[in-house]
C-alpha cells in the first residue's frame, strides 16, 4: 500500500518538525560541515509490517527538498531489511532523523500489531477493525496504519455513523432516540451498544444496521450471536470490550462480523528501525 493523504497530515508534520527544531540543530552544527553530503538507510530491524515508508519521503523533503530518498519496498509484512535508500545534505538529514522515525515508527507499530492479531484468526471470517481510540491529530495515520496491517476501519468521525451507547441510553428512551435518529439523519447508519440480554432483546427488533456486544464473555456473546442472527441475519454484529490475543480466538469463534480493539491504536508497540549512515 501506499499512503496519499498528506494534505490531511500537513498540519501534524509541521507540528512535528517545529517542536524538534524550533531552536534548531546544533549538534549537529557542530559536527557537520555545510557542505557535507551523504548516504543513509533506513533498516527495519525485526519482523513486522511497513507502514508509513511514503511519509518518510516527505517529512524528509519538507525539512529539505534537496533530500533524495529511494524507497525499495511498498507499505507491507516484511523481514529483516534496508526497505530505503536516502542522499542528500548530512546536517539536514540528521536534523530530520527523529522525526521522521517518530511517524514510520508507531504507525509500523500499528500495523504490525493488527497483523499479528489477524494471524490469530485467518481461518475465521472475522475482521478486525479499530475505533476512534487515537492519539490526537494522528486519526488518518492510525486508520491507514491499521489497513496496512490487514483490518479495517470503524468510524473515522463521531458524524460518520449513530452509535448509541450506554451513555446516551441513560438520558432517553432506546426506542425514542433510534427513531430520532431514522428522521433527523436518514443516511446515517445506526450501532446500538448492548451489554447484556435484556438490552439485547429490546435492540432486536429496531430499524438498526449493527450491534455491538461490549464486555461480554465468550460464552455469552455466542449464545447473543447465534440470536441475532436467528433474528435478523442482515444485522452486523461486532464484539469489543477488553479482548486480547489471548482471548481474541475465543471471541472470533463466536463468529462477529467483526472485532473492534482500541488496543491496536491506543497500546501498539513502535517498531525497531533505524537510520544509519553508509
Amino acid at each position: 500500500m501506499k499512503f496519499k493523504n498528506f494534505e490531511s497530515i500537513e498540519k501534524l508534520i509541521d507540528i512535528a518538525i517545529n517542536e524538534d527544531f524550533a531552536n534548531g540543530d546544533p549538534s549537529t552544527e557542530v559536527s557537520i560541515g555545510q557542505s557535507s553530503v551523504s548516504d543513509f538507510i533506513l533498516i527495519l530491524k525485526e519482523p513486522g509490517v511497513l507502514s508509513g515508508i511514503d511519509l518518510a519521503e516527505f517529512v524528509f523533503k519538507k525539512f529539505d527538498p534537496r533530500i533524495n530518498f529511494d524507497s525499495l519496498v511498498e507499505d507491507k509484512y516484511s523481514e529483516p531489511r534496508v526497505f530505503a535508500k536516502i542522499n542528500g545534505p548530512t546536517r539536514s538529514i540528521l536534523t530530520a532523523e527523529r522525526t521522521v522515525l517518530n511517524f514510520i515508527q508507531r504507525m509500523s507499530g500499528v500495523a504490525t500489531t493488527v497483523y499479528e492479531y489477524k494471524k490469530l484468526i485467518q481461518d475465521l471470517d472475522v475482521d478486525i477493525t479499530d475505533t476512534r481510540k487515537t492519539i490526537p491529530g494522528w486519526r488518518i495515520l492510525d486508520k491507514y496504519s491499521v489497513l496496512v496491517g490487514g483490518g479495517s476501519n470503524h468510524r473515522i468521525d463521531l458524524g460518520e455513523m449513530i452509535m448509541i451507547k450506554d451513555n446516551h441510553l441513560n438520558t432517553g428512551n432506546l426506542e425514542e432516540i433510534v427513531n430520532r435518529s431514522k428522521s433527523n439523519f436518514p443516511k446515517l447508519k445506526i450501532e446500538v451498544e448492548v451489554e447484556n440480554e435484556k438490552q439485547l432483546d429490546e435492540v432486536l427488533f429496531l430499524p438498526i444496521d449493527r450491534i455491538m456486544l461490549d464486555n461480554w464473555d465468550p460464552e455469552k456473546a455466542s449464545k447473543a450471536v447465534k440470536k441475532i442472527r436467528s433474528k435478523n441475519k442482515d444485522l452486523l454484529i461486532e464484539i469489543s470490550g477488553g479482548i486480547n490475543k489471548e482471548t481474541i480466538r475465543n471471541y472470533a469463534l463466536c463468529l462477529p462480523d467483526i472485532i473492534s480493539l482500541g488496543s491496536v491504536t491506543h497500546s501498539a508497540r513502535a517498531l525497531d528501525i533505524s537510520l544509519e549512515l553508509l
